[in-house]
């Protein structure tokens, strides 16, 4: 019997790009029709060649593209990883907005008491990053006193959306009239999807209507695979603009919205990092009042940005290996991440009677008291009996690299821009202390500082004078230490060029 591995071609199931496929086409092309030896790229076998290998590399890309995706380590797309998440069971934090207080007054000529209802929007002055002004709400009705009277009151960044107004529980003690979006009429087909007029949406301000005559609203779950079809329920998702959109049951998996029936939400837009604005910022009423005036406004904090990409496809893995339990030190940590809002937990606790767990928020945000509250009863549920667990803010301890009078010094080769080497240095360390690199008892020896300068293109040699906590003695260099609930963070760097252009 004749061998045919000798005749036949090994296959190289590796080499998919443009020039693998050709020089294997033209290779197996050379072995059944011999006498075409021509290779000139004017040649109508070449073009014809060249015309298949470049779909086959381009087909390439996509299967390698589907592949990644179907990973979470390797997914580059966000929506892959929010569905990667969601198969684990974890929920991705969403954006928060910055929160604070203002303080109005009445004019002294203003001889009435001025009552401002909840939702009273305030402003502002117009911010050239963003090309607008930011919007803030009064949290609750606000009766402010007469004849130059002052109140405090709480605020939220961000505005309530809605171009029309329904009347819930109309005829009752408990009426109520709100504003919300029409979100279109029902079709009644399984899965409808509608997608929410304004952004970008807070998602956990989203509340479903389903008819005019509605008293309470749907409920707004994480995923409809554990209800039935008479449940009340629907999903919020959101892209990364903050773009939100309602997807209700199938008949199967929650219940579907009657036919013809209209369909009707309420939720606020904001949100973010950009809410954090200094003390005095916010100005002015919208459409004014007359007779009221802002005082002063307080520093407003605890905007926080959806979470990242990174940050879900570190954690989400975590609350999966915990199988919705607390044993280990880890599982607290985990199950502590499984709260969104939190971007980092640590566990401490010399024995399992009694645990404390350290959070921070996103980009090293200090967690609100009901993110702490909310983080304490998510995790207390899921412990065995005896087990009391204390959660507590996690501390940001500053460090300081050289100081004003005796800033680190770097020596910088003849050839190179001193002021670029100094830049390069400023942001290498920033890079080191930022909050996706910084973790809970971080230690930071001398030695890595001294290693990371030295790395820098054109640095010659390094001099440090100070490192030091910024809550510590200022003086020499000391490795930083960070204790297990604490996180180091950039304090004042001082940096200057010996040499250099």
């Amino acid at each position: 019997m004749a061998d045919l591995t000798s005749s036949t071609p090994a296959i190289d199931y590796t080499s998919k790009d443009f020039t693998g496929f050709r020089d294997a086409m033209l290779a197996h092309a050379a072995r059944v029709y011999p006498e075409w030896s021509g290779r000139n790229t004017g040649d109508f076998g070449v073009l014809l060649v060249n015309l298949f290998s470049y779909m086959g590399d381009i087909l390439s890309y996509y299967q390698d593209a589907a592949a990644r995706e179907a990973f979470l380590d390797t997914a580059t797309l966000r929506s892959s990883v929010l569905a990667h998440a969601r198969t684990l069971g974890y929920n991705p934090a969403p954006a928060a907005a910055a929160t604070g207080t203002v303080t109005l007054a009445t004019e002294a000529t203003q001889t009435t008491d001025v009552v401002l209802p909840a939702g009273t929007q305030l402003t502002t002055d117009f911010i050239t990053a963003l090309d607008a002004p930011l919007t803030f709400e009064l949290d609750t009705s606000t009766t402010v006193p007469a004849l130059g009277g002052t109140v405090t009151a709480s605020v939220t960044e961000g505005a309530t959306a809605g171009t029309q107004t329904i009347t819930l529980a109309a005829g009752t003690a408990t009426e109520t009239l709100i504003a919300v979006e029409n979100l279109g009429t029902s079709t009644g087909l399984p899965g409808q999807s509608f997608v929410l007029p304004s952004s970008p949406v807070l998602l956990d301000t989203v509340k479903v209507f389903v008819g005019i005559d509605s008293t309470t609203p749907w409920t707004v779950v994480d995923s409809l695979i554990t209800y039935g079809p008479d449940d009340h329920v629907c999903m919020v998702s959101s892209t990364d603009a903050g773009v939100a959109t309602v997807t209700f049951g199938d008949g199967v998996l929650g219940a579907i919205p009657e036919l013809d029936v209209p369909l009707y939400a309420t939720y606020r837009v904001g949100g973010g990092s950009r809410g954090d604005v200094a003390a005095n910022q916010v100005i002015d009423l919208v459409g004014g009042v007359a007779g009221v005036y802002i005082v002063s406004s307080s520093d407003m904090t605890g905007g926080r940005e959806i979470e990242s990409t990174e940050s879900i496809r570190v954690n989400a893995p975590k609350v999966a290996r915990t199988q919705a339990r607390a044993v280990t030190l880890r599982d607290f940590e985990d199950l502590a991440l499984a709260v969104p809002g939190n971007a980092k937990a640590k566990a401490i606790g010399q024995h399992y009677s009694s645990i404390t767990v350290a959070i921070i928020g996103a980009d090293n945000a200090s967690p609100s008291d009901d993110q702490i509250t909310a983080t304490a009863r998510f995790v207390q549920d899921l412990t065995i009996t005896g087990v009391y667990v204390n959660v507590i803010a996690g501390s940001l301890v500053g460090v300081n690299i050289g100081a004003q009078g005796t800033p680190v010094v770097l020596g910088i080769y003849p050839n190179f821009r001193a002021s670029d080497v100094v830049l390069a240095a400023q942001k290498a360390l920033q890079d080191l202390l930022s909050s996706q690199r910084s973790s809970f008892g971080q230690r930071i020896p001398t030695s890595r500082i001294y290693a990371l300068l030295d790395d820098i293109p054109g640095v010659e040699y390094v001099t440090i004078p100070l490192l030091a906590r910024a809550d510590g003695p200022q003086s020499g260099t000391l490795d930083i230490i960070c204790r297990d609930w604490e996180i180091p963070v950039a304090g004042q760097i001082y940096i200057t060029a010996d040499g250099g252009q």
